[in-house]
């Protein structure tokens, strides 16, 4: 047996018997306290299934800093951590009028201690939607999905839609560094670097793509959206969030990072102009005012 099969058995192997740990690689400290953000957020604790006190969501709630309030902002963060580092993506958008939410997946933080399954984060996304619609009714919803978070907020919408919830639906989804396909993510992600290209056929007996959101596109709902992915970025191949958005139905806009990485649009200084989009959108789109297409401009 050569060298070289000797280790792509071995990567086999492991990659086969661990991949649910690659895919959700949970973290449950805090790597920033609490305490210490001005303003320090509110904790909230979700149940995710009826009559059952031992599964439910933790969530951080950022109250905006304005007396006139424009929407909620709700946060799917991608699969590394969690929300006490992801958090510091998005919590800018309280000073613009915005209440601001993120949570963490089962099995994430101080959620309850469950391992994180792709089943397992949609429902966690339908519980989320469900306590939206009961404590904020008449609030505009902007569900922002990173990476991870992307797909399974697309597959919670598609699960919302075709259960005929409609009335749990958001008004504005945005999307960075997305995909559709589980399968295809896992691809990319080996197809960076050319000594493990020969590898990406094994992430198809690797990963399931069941619940990815790429099997229900038809019943994608037809909501405003936006689309932010970097060029350069070496996580999620830029090509999978294009083809994200060209399938998406609805009101649309796809914004390039030039030289951005994997969640650069909001988090490196050189793409501000991400952040003056995003509220450019959410006006144009929330007061009725505008196309979506023209909030770049």
């Amino acid at each position: 047996m050569s060298l070289s099969f000797k280790v792509l058995f071995l990567f086999n192997l492991l990659f086969l018997t661990s991949c649910n740990h690659l895919l959700y690689p949970a973290e449950r400290q805090a790597f920033v306290e609490q305490k210490s953000i001005r303003p320090i957020p509110q904790d909230i604790y979700i149940p995710v299934l009826k009559n059952d006190k031992n599964s439910f969501l933790h969530a951080w709630y950022f109250s905006a800093n304005s007396k006139i309030k424009k929407g909620l902002v709700v946060h799917f963060h991608g699969n590394g951590q969690n929300l006490t580092t992801h958090f510091l993506f998005m919590n800018w958008i309280i000073e613009y009028g915005y209440d601001y939410l993120i949570f963490d997946y089962r099995g994430y933080g101080a959620s309850s201690d469950e391992q994180a399954t792709q089943l397992k984060t949609v429902q966690d996304g339908e519980a989320i939607f469900n306590y939206l619609h009961e404590n904020y009714q008449g609030v505009p919803i902007i569900a922002f999905g990173q990476s991870l978070g992307s797909n399974v907020l697309v597959r919670t919408l598609q699960e919302l839609n075709q259960k005929g919830f409609k009335e749990l639906l958001p008004s504005v989804v945005v999307l960075e560094s997305s995909f559709l396909s589980y399968q295809q993510a896992g691809s990319s992600v080996l197809g960076q670097k050319w000594f493990l290209y020969p590898l990406k056929p094994l992430v198809y007996l690797a990963l399931s793509d069941e619940w990815s959101a790429a099997n229900l596109i038809k019943f994608t709902p037809e909501i405003p959206a936006l689309f932010f992915h970097g060029n350069k970025d070496s996580i999620i191949d830029y090509k999978l969030g294009k083809k994200n958005y060209e399938l998406w139905p609805g009101e649309k806009i796809f914004i390039t990072q030039e030289e951005g990485g994997h969640i650069s649009a909001f988090a490196d200084k050189r793409f501000i102009k991400s952040r003056i989009i995003f509220l450019q959108c959410m006006d144009n789109i929330l007061s009725k005012k505008g196309l979506i297409e023209n909030c770049a401009k």
